[in-house]
């Protein structure tokens, strides 16, 4: 994955509906901004935003049949193509499930990249309204792009957003201890379960809590680390790889033999994986510390990268701990040039 860069954005969400009305914090500069206004019916959602919106950055939002973003989705995740001062209106009807009449829906927002719902610039906010009748839009119908099946509830918390070099997506299947949605100051460390894919961790993991925790991880475990790029077009990922310098470390020792995938087209972009197989490791802590830099700028079709550019370097790290195996196995042929120092 890519481009994790903090941005201050303004975020107002207020959830009036036909019935109550409740509004949720704010982060507190005004780069860009998202309010929305979700009446909850039976069988469709009205979703309202207005706004304005940075280049290169989408709203993203999702329904379910409960308060607080729980429950079985009513709806894929959402991208709403939205660039400048905006107004967007949608009826988006419910699959496989509805809101009866007096039960309270819900809406999950945040502000993500174009065509990459995982790398969220915004705190994820959720907001409810009570179902007592429907309500015509506020603004000229527009039509969102299905970006996926996106979260479940925000009980249970999949990486389902990180693509796997393996094909599919890594932790299908993690569930972590789920947290306030607006935090002051740091967030806590997730509570660790076995993930679906154990062992196959994302190089930046740590800036992409909680799909992307490498969860609990054994002696017996095979590591493989990985990290990506996408773009727009073939051609601008080839470039990347051509301009790009990776310096990626596990506890001090750079990484060795990283394989380098062949460009393909998954979602809507182009991607290419680099991958390191570690193989098991000693029972300790570990971290991956992640650098990467460009000796010529470089375009990914939605931002410029590299010399001369607002974005010259990118870092990021992930932590995890290996546990003693449950079953006693006696593990001999553990990694030595990653062992913890």
């Amino acid at each position: 994955m890519k481009k994790f860069i903090p941005l201050l954005l303004l975020i107002v969400l207020l959830a009036l509906g036909a019935g109550i009305s409740l509004a949720q914090d704010t982060t507190t500069t005004a780069t860009s901004s998202v309010q929305i206004f979700v009446v909850i019916c039976e069988t469709q959602a009205v979703v309202n935003l207005s706004g304005t919106m940075e280049a290169g950055l989408d709203v993203y939002y999702q329904i379910f049949p409960a308060a607080g973003g729980n429950g079985t989705a009513l709806t894929n995740l959402r991208q709403v193509q939205v660039d400048g001062a905006y107004t967007f209106s949608e009826n988006i009807s419910f699959v496989g499930g509805t809101v009866a009449a007096g039960g309270i829906g819900s809406a999950r927002v945040f502000i993500a990249r174009e065509g990459n719902a995982n790398s969220v610039q915004s705190d994820v906010f959720v907001v409810d309204d009570l179902q007592d009748g429907c309500n015509n839009a506020q603004n000229a119908l527009g039509t969102s792009v299905d970006a996926g099946a996106g979260a479940t509830s925000t009980t249970t918390t999949a990486g389902s957003n990180i693509l796997s070099p393996f094909g599919g997506v890594i932790n299908p299947s993690v569930v972590v201890t789920p947290q306030p949605l607006v935090v002051i100051g740091a967030r806590s460390d997730v509570t660790p379960n076995r993930s679906a894919t154990p062992g196959v961790l994302f190089a930046e993991c740590d800036s992409y809590l909680p799909g992307a925790a490498p969860g609990l991880l054994y002696d017996t475990d095979n590591i493989v680390i990985f990290w990506s790029w996408y773009a727009k077009t073939e051609q601008q990922v080839q470039d990347h790889v051509a301009q790009a310098i990776y310096e990626v470390k596990l506890n001090t020792a750079p990484l060795v033999d990283v394989q380098v995938s062949p460009v393909t087209q998954r979602t809507s972009n182009f991607w290419v994986f680099y991958t390191a197989n570690i193989g098991k490791l000693r029972p300790g802590g570990y971290g991956v510390e992640f650098k990467l830099s460009w000796n010529q700028a470089i375009s990914d079709g939605y931002d410029d990268f590299g010399p001369g550019t607002d974005n010259i370097l990118q870092s990021a790290t992930c932590t995890f701990e290996i546990k003693p195996n449950p079953d006693g196995i006696q593990v001999t042929d553990h990694s030595l040039m990653y062992s913890v120092r």
